[in-house]
């Protein structure tokens, strides 16, 4: 597995008794630049998940609060 360091932890977006739980925190995985990563966990264990740069980032974030919107009226 790749080493890893959680620089700061964002949010649990959710979780399940078993302790694996979703999350976005900002990571850095190996020698890169930390990242915005979403992924499941257990403990200290990593699941799959998705990094994003920070302007991927903001391009989800626009997307999603446009879609939620349309999806309020």
């Amino acid at each position: 597995m790749a080493n890893y360091e959680i620089v700061k932890k964002i949010v649990v977006l959710g979780g399940k008794p078993d302790g694996v739980t979703k999350e976005i925190n900002i990571a850095k995985w190996g020698v890169y630049d930390p990242i915005i990563d979403i992924r499941r966990w257990q403990g200290d264990i990593a699941s799959k998940g998705i990094s994003l740069k920070r302007e991927e980032a903001q391009k989800l974030l626009d997307a999603l609060k446009t879609a939620l919107e349309e999806e309020e009226k």
